[in-house]
């Protein structure tokens, strides 16, 4: 049965590790999921439109669904562990995709994000989309890899206001695993849902000398 929250990235996975921990009460996690699911995307949708980034708000949905179908079971470490589990099968991009060597994902990634500053702009100036986040692309002046900035997240903006504030750096650290399989690290100082007041993102390949730098820099 394929069930509303499926079209996130996040649906097949939670209901694998859901059944191999909790076999028992599955599908009625699932259900009470699906529940929750719909219940969000009624009552809590942002303006954010139909868009690469809007996809992000039905993830977070998902993950909110199953921490509570479950009794707060499903938390951050879950979070985590299913993430990873999720790249694992992805390792292969790394035959392909070299973050040391390989400029054309960083030029991909810019391509896609300035299309979509392009086009929220034209949503927005007829009022719609307005509560999708602000993209800065490479504000820092970076000259190597890929630096950009998101501001105004809504993910956070939710967790905090409905008290899921203690799942959302286990959310942001997931952001680490992609650029890891790409022979890549993701270099950040501060996230909204720590306190910033923007998400730094700057993926450079993970042979590059700058990391040397931040070598003592917490993963967040």
């Amino acid at each position: 049965m394929k069930r509303v929250y499926a079209v996130s990235k996040y649906g097949k996975p939670y209901e694998q590790y859901c059944r191999e921990l909790y076999p028992e009460r599955a599908e009625e996690i699932f259900h009470k999921a699906e529940e929750y699911y719909k219940d969000l995307v009624e009552n809590d949708m942002p303006d954010l439109g139909e868009n690469m980034m809007a996809a992000n708000m039905l993830d977070w949905f998902t993950i909110v669904s199953f921490y509570e179908a479950s009794d707060h079971k499903l938390d951050g470490e879950a979070l985590l562990t299913i993430k990873h589990r999720a790249m694992d099968k992805m390792k292969f991009l790394g035959k392909f995709v070299n973050g040391n060597k390989s400029k054309w994902p960083y030029k991909l990634f810019e391509k896609t994000y300035k299309n979509f500053i392009k086009m929220q702009k034209e949503h927005q100036e007829k009022g719609e989309w307005m509560d999708s986040w602000k993209v800065e692309i490479n504000p820092d002046h970076r000259a190597e890899g890929f630096c950009f900035h998101l501001v105004g997240c809504p993910i956070a903006k939710h967790a905090k206001e409905h008290g899921y504030g203690e799942l959302l750096p286990y959310l942001c650290k997931t952001d680490h695993y992609l650029a890891e399989v790409m022979h890549a690290r993701l270099i950040r100082t501060q996230t909204e849902a720590l306190g910033g007041t923007y998400c730094d993102y700057w993926y450079v390949g993970d042979e590059s000398p700058v990391l040397k730098e931040y070598q003592d820099l917490k993963l967040i």
